[in-house]
């Protein structure tokens, strides 16, 4: 689960940071004191929850008016307030928050409240383990894993090639490795295969082997090291 914290208290933020680094789920933490700064971190890094707190000091938008922004473009993220204050509970609402937590923060309520988060975030992807998750613009896009036929890394972007279309996106092989199975192999430092969808495979120089792909067009490069690790699989 990624998060993203709003907090302009510097000694809070650190706290907060803390408490979500001691849960298993947790596995990136971004924060910032600037509202503005959230905003677009919101936009390029499509958190799952974001924490964000009420009172803002020296900002022209507080956290309510962060999360109204936010949810005109990702209706999707969990939500959850910090304040000293009862007063913005009910207008909260608006941008529908998972929950609100008054400061100061109890370690174990807010630790608990997260984990529900993240259990329920774990849940969905469960229900969609045979689709890959990616960041597309400002939502999550799913593309079958069946239907992937490589992905190669192209001017620092990894590119997703499918039977449905192609996705362009900032991840590196490494993460979307994390989302695949056994028939993914690291084939080259620039790409990864489908094995199923393999055609062919034939030496091009010589350090080098192209591999063809069922009715597509396109190739891709296997190292000979790579070649001799994982050549029985194609006998």
């Amino acid at each position: 689960m990624d998060v993203l914290v709003l907090e302009d208290d510097e000694y809070t933020r650190e706290f907060i940071k803390t408490l979500l680094y001691e849960l298993p789920d947790v596995a990136s933490v971004k924060d910032t004191s600037s509202s503005d700064e959230a905003i677009s971190m919101a936009k390029q890094q499509n958190p799952d929850l974001i924490i964000l707190d009420i009172e803002i000091i020296n900002d022209d938008l507080n956290g309510l008016d962060v999360a109204k922004e936010i949810y005109g473009f990702n209706q999707e993220v969990y939500m959850l307030f910090l304040t000293a204050y009862s007063q913005y509970a009910i207008s909260s609402f608006v941008v529908h928050p998972y929950a609100y937590i008054l400061k100061p923060v109890v370690i174990k309520e807010f630790q608990e409240i997260v984990g529900e988060i993240a259990d329920k975030i774990n849940q969905k992807n469960m229900q969609n383990d045979h689709a890959l998750i990616i960041n597309s613009g400002n939502k999550k896009e799913f593309i079958d894993k069946n239907e992937i036929i490589f992905i190669e890394v192209k001017n620092k972007k990894c590119i997703i090639h499918s039977r449905s279309g192609k996705w362009s996106l900032k991840q590196s092989l490494t993460e979307l490795s994390r989302q695949l199975n056994d028939d993914f192999i690291r084939v080259h430092r620039s790409y990864m295969v489908n094995v199923k969808q393999i055609q062919s495979i034939r030496p091009i120089w010589d350090r080098t082997y192209e591999i063809e792909f069922r009715n597509y067009s396109q190739k891709a490069q296997m190292s000979r090291k790579q070649y001799r690790k994982y050549k029985k699989r194609f006998i």
